[in-house]
């Protein structure tokens, strides 16, 4: 009979009243058997976060500031506040009550493994440093005062690193380049004298412009005397004029080498030649084009030579052909004194009275 008058469905849809949905609590119970249980939101600062059939909603926790917590979300009726730790930060229990504290950087030492959300991060010390345990730092061992330590730091052996695969590199590649240059000007000289034998690129051959005048006019007359031309100082325009040699000293003048006041240069090759070998190279463009020769026609000759020298050689000719009378070594003599190489104009006038 009891079984009988027990209404199981009756029962099941009590059931299902008495529990709630979260974020509700049970403000008022059923009064009878036909009327249902009355539920109520969650007050502000409250929450229920699963169905229940208590008469009152849990409150919200705050996030404690002393203990370096931050608000990662606000609480909700639904949800309680969530609390944790900042950027770098790790949490030291996994209750609520937890405190957070800065991730280890490792300093003296290096990381084997990272900071996680619980743990600190895991050091590896230098050589003459060992880890203190209680916080996590990497301490020389001269502030060492315990055995542990002591027997650390005493079994650790230095340790010479080999170096760096890329400071090696640098390195050789450093020592390889040098001594390719040496190479490469070892082969330039040989070049040079292979093939111009004749050539004084380190000569005497300076200029003269910042000696006294006086100095340089009585140089010039000392060489003069045993020379074939003698040379007399220009005081109005400061530049040397070449005059022919005295009857008295009984020389006679080689067939290739004539007087050179107003006689034009003779295209005698030793000639030409001893101008070629005085003048610098570095300065024979600009030698000839204060001359008198055009850029074209130095560009010319020098295709069509295969040797500098030789260029140089058909340029003077060529310089001889145009100037004509004027062709002189005086003219030579005025234009070295013009680009400052008055001393060449002494060497060549020397170079000519020895050939």
């Amino acid at each position: 009979r009891l079984f009988e008058s027990f209404n199981f469905s009756d029962f099941l849809i009590h059931l299902v009243v008495s529990f709630h949905f979260p974020g509700t609590y049970v403000e008022e119970h059923c009064s009878g058997p036909d009327k249902a249980t009355k539920c109520s939101k969650c007050p502000e600062g409250a929450f229920m976060s699963q169905q229940n059939y208590l008469q009152k909603c849990f409150g919200c926790q705050r996030c404690r500031s002393s203990f370096q917590q931050i608000t990662q979300s606000n609480c909700t009726h639904r949800q309680n506040t969530v609390c944790g730790c900042g950027d770098n930060q790790y949490k030291t229990t996994r209750n609520p009550e937890f405190l957070c504290k800065n991730c280890s950087d490792c300093q003296n030492g290096k990381i084997r493994q990272r900071c996680t959300t619980y743990s600190d991060t895991i050091c590896e010390c230098h050589f003459g440093f060992f880890l203190q345990a209680d916080q996590n730092k990497c301490v020389p061992c001269s502030r060492c005062n315990k055995e542990d330590c002591k027997e650390l730091c005493e079994a650790v052996k230095p340790i010479i690193s080999p170096p760096n695969s890329t400071e090696l590199v640098f390195v050789l590649s450093f020592l390889i380049a040098i001594l390719g240059f040496g190479f490469v000007l070892l082969l330039a000289c040989v070049f040079i004298k292979k093939y111009f034998p004749e050539r004084q690129y380190f000569s005497s051959c300076t200029s003269t412009s910042q000696q006294p005048k006086k100095q340089l006019a009585s140089k010039t007359a000392d060489k003069a005397k045993n020379s074939l031309l003698d040379i007399k100082e220009d005081k109005v325009w400061g530049t040397a004029q070449v005059l022919p040699l005295g009857q008295g000293q009984g020389q006679e003048l080689p067939d290739c080498i004539k007087s050179a006041r107003e006689t034009p240069i003779s295209d005698c090759p030793v000639v030409l030649y001893t101008v070629v070998d005085r003048v610098p190279m570095s300065r024979w463009k600009e030698f000839v084009r204060y001359l008198g020769l055009s850029e074209n026609t130095i560009e010319r000759i020098f295709m069509e030579q295969r040797h500098v020298r030789d260029a140089q050689y058909e340029m003077l000719k060529e310089w001889r052909l145009l100037a004509n009378r004027d062709a002189t070594v005086q003219r030579i003599s005025q234009v070295l004194s013009q680009m400052e190489l008055s001393g060449c104009s002494e060497v060549i006038q020397e170079a000519l009275a020895k050939q």
